[in-house]
């Protein structure tokens, strides 16, 4: 009698595993099991699609999808609140367009400008925008700058391309067309989203007056090894233009800062800086 209970229970824990278990979803990062085990194991730089908050979402390295999900659904880093049911978002640093995917969900009549300056990962966010059928939406292969002018750009393909720093370390360059931000903050903006991998270090000073027409500002900031870091006069310019901010780490970058450690990438500080007003 015990072996034969003992028995149905590995066949009703078998089934529940195979066909129950991995279709539920994870309350974090809001897909199911099946899908979490597959973007574990995708290989980078195929292109595959998980449905997310009941959108098919496209993506061509799992593991950086992962830890997006994490940071934005879960910890949700870019949630505000405001009385504008069309607020005007403009996401700098798009990636694969995630956070688009997000800010649509928070308000879904929001105009959202999306700028990323990588072709490949540019490619996967427009099929992202085009998934969400919101003509709101604007996305743009641009980066963004104090000029409009064509730069080079180091391409990574998941997290990290930049045009100040190589974080592959394999060269791999294509030439962008970059636009002036400045053009995009005449009026007011409800929220500006800037991650840009290290260019922030000059951008950021060009902005000046314009910050005044923001109300929320994310910020990513990201101190290059062996350069100068600018976060105190980036801090600085932020009080100026009228904002409190609120500091996070984004990364663990040094284990023992004060025995001159090698930092884990190019980068010695990565931080969140949320900006709002008084």
């Amino acid at each position: 009698m015990i072996q034969t209970i003992k028995q149905i229970y590995w066949i009703l824990n078998e089934f529940y595993r195979e066909n129950i278990a991995v279709n539920s979803i994870d309350p974090k990062l809001k897909i199911t099991e099946k899908d979490k085990k597959k973007l574990k194991s995708h290989p980078y730089p195929n292109l595959d699609s998980v449905t997310v908050y009941g959108s098919n979402f496209y993506y061509n390295n799992g593991g950086a999808l992962l830890h997006s999900l994490e940071e934005i659904f879960h910890q949700k880093v870019y949630k505000f609140h405001t009385q504008n049911k069309s607020p005007l978002i403009i996401d700098c640093g798009a990636n694969i367009g995630l956070s688009m995917l997000y800010f649509n969900r928070l308000y879904p009549d929001a105009r959202i400008i999306a700028f990323e300056p990588d072709h490949d990962l540019f490619s996967i966010l427009k099929k992202n925008a085009e998934e969400l059928k919101n003509s709101n939406i604007q996305v743009l292969e641009k980066a963004v700058w104090h000029e409009d002018t064509p730069l080079t750009f180091y391409s990574q393909g998941g997290l990290s391309g930049s045009l100040v720093t190589d974080f592959g370390k394999g060269n791999n360059t294509i030439n962008v067309e970059a636009i002036d931000l400045r053009k995009y903050l005449e009026t007011k903006v409800d929220f500006l989203k800037i991650d840009i991998e290290g260019a922030e270090n000059e951008l950021f000073f060009h902005l000046g007056d314009h910050l005044q027409n923001v109300e929320y500002l994310f910020l990513e900031y990201h101190s290059v090894k062996n350069e100068e870091q600018m976060l105190g006069e980036i801090l600085n310019l932020i009080k100026k233009a009228g904002f409190e901010y609120y500091i996070k780490m984004a990364s663990d970058l040094i284990q023992y800062p004060f025995m001159k450690s090698e930092p884990k990438n190019s980068f010695n500080v990565q931080m969140n800086i949320f900006c709002y007003r008084r």
